[in-house]
Parts: structure tokens; C-alpha cells; sequence
């Protein structure tokens, strides 16, 4: 009865036809997932997505990574989730932020929330060579995603955690994503941002420059924030007058 249950494990994550593939036909391979989950070797992660178990603790072995990579053939970690994949994170969610082309409805699985993500594209998405089941945005598409959307970084106090966490930034795969984007807003909100991290970033004046040039020439809020802001002319942006100390203060609430 157990003898598919090693095709299984080499898997980790697998659907119906995998399983019908390797038992020859559809009934009996519906058949086998059902005996199987009833003797906790797998569980159902959501329609025609499974896991195997550990056989001592009948938990997942998947990781929330592996299964956000693997809901649809396009899905990929993003947002702050990608800023914990990459050890950026200052908190842990239990909310999961997945990217993908094709839209999934948001369902939760073993106390995490998978939430739907449209994608705007499948450049910067990384697929660690340790982690052949994740696919996640790398570190310069993550943080341009987490500018453009703060709200999805955890708020502006987790995402100014990771921004000086980080110790380089690729100016090419930066100015590449932004111009995806195409947002006057994000340059200008990138550029304010990473001026205040470029001895960390190693970003270049030059690329700040382009940000400048590219910004527009609307005033405009950095983000809806509860907190005293100024004015900053070189960038026609309120924002919280001291960037740097403004992630000491405890102001995000956790998300």
C-alpha cells in the first residue's frame, strides 16, 4: 500500500496527475491519495495540491516557501515574504505574499494565509540552486516591489529594517525593474528612499540622479503615516524628517 510513497517524498509537492502518472490511472491513483490522507502520509494543501508528511509528527514537509512557489505554474514569493526568504525580514508574517499570472483565490493552510499577488511581470524572479522548489523575486526586483507597494513590505518601518540589512544593490536590475514599472511615483519614492542607504546599497549618485530626472514634478506623500513629516524639496516628497531614525521608533503595527 505505501510502496508510491517514496515517489512522493522525492516530490514533496505534487498534484493528481503526477500521482496518476506514476500508478498507471486515475481511479486508482484517486484512490490512493484518499487512503493516503487518511493515514496522514499526505494532506491536501488545497484543490490538487499535496504535500507528504513527516512520518514521526504527520506535519507538512513542504515549507510555506516550496507551496507559494508551487500553487500555479506561475507563482513566485514576493513582497515582504521574499524579504524573509532572503533573511531581510525584521518580523515574521503569517501571511505569505504570492505573485502569479494566473489568479488563485487566497486560502490559508497550516496557520499561514497565502495571499494572491497579480503579477506585473516574470523578470527578477530567482530560483535558488539550494531551493529547487522556490521561486522568488530577488533582492533588487523584492525591493522595488516593496517601495511600490509598502503596505505589502509590513509598512515603512519593516521596510526600512531590510533596506539596512541590505549590503549591495545591482544598479542595472534596479533601474530595469523601475522602468517596467514606469511610475514617476516609484522613482521618486526609490530615489528618497535609497538616498538615505547608499553607503550600504553601494547605489551610485548617478542612479540617484536618474531617479531625480524621472520623478516628475508633483509633490507628493511617501506613505499615509501617523507621524510628524517635513517637507523634503530635493525630492517634492512629506515624509518623516529623519528616514534612518524613523525605523527606531516601533511606529509599524504588525500586519
Amino acid at each position: 500500500m505505501k510502496k508510491y510513497l517514496e515517489d512522493f517524498h522525492r516530490m514533496k509537492l505534487f498534484r493528481l496527475q503526477d500521482a496518476v502518472q506514476i500508478i498507471g490511472n486515475e481511479k486508482s491513483a484517486k484512490d490512493l491519495l484518499r487512503n493516503y490522507k487518511k493515514q496522514q502520509l499526505i494532506c491536501q494543501i488545497r484543490r490538487d495540491l499535496y504535500t507528504v508528511t513527516d512520518l514521526a509528527t504527520k506535519q507538512a514537509i513542504a515549507t510555506k516557501f516550496e507551496i507559494g512557489s508551487n500553487i500555479t505554474p506561475s507563482s513566485y514569493v514576493s513582497y515582504h515574504s521574499a524579504l524573509e526568504y532572503h533573511g531581510l525580514a525584521h518580523q515574521q508574517f503569517f501571511v505569505l505574499y504570492v505573485s502569479s499570472s494566473q489568479k488563485f483565490t487566497s486560502f490559508d493552510f497550516d496557520n499561514i494565509q497565502y495571499q494572491y499577488c497579480n503579477s506585473i511581470c516574470e523578470k527578477g524572479v530567482y530560483f535558488p540552486p539550494m531551493d529547487s522548489l522556490v521561486h522568488v523575486t530577488d533582492r533588487e526586483r523584492t525591493l522595488i516591489d516593496c517601495i511600490n507597494r509598502i503596505d505589502r513590505a509590513g509598512g515603512l518601518e519593516e521596510l526600512l529594517h531590510a533596506m539596512e540589512a541590505m549590503t549591495y544593490l545591482n544598479e542595472n536590475k534596479l533601474l530595469t525593474y523601475l522602468e517596467i514599472y514606469d511610475k514617476q511615483f516609484l522613482y521618486q519614492k526609490t530615489g528618497f528612499l535609497l538616498s538615505y542607504f547608499q553607503r550600504e546599497t553601494k547605489v551610485s549618485d548617478d542612479f540617484l540622479e536618474i531617479c531625480r530626472e524621472k520623478m516628475g514634478k508633483s509633490t507628493r506623500y511617501l506613505d499615509e503615516l501617523n507621524v510628524e513629516i517635513v517637507y523634503h524639496s530635493q525630492w517634492k516628497l512629506f515624509a518623516p524628517e529623519n528616514i534612518r531614525s524613523y525605523s527606531e521608533q516601533g511606529q509599524n503595527e504588525f500586519v
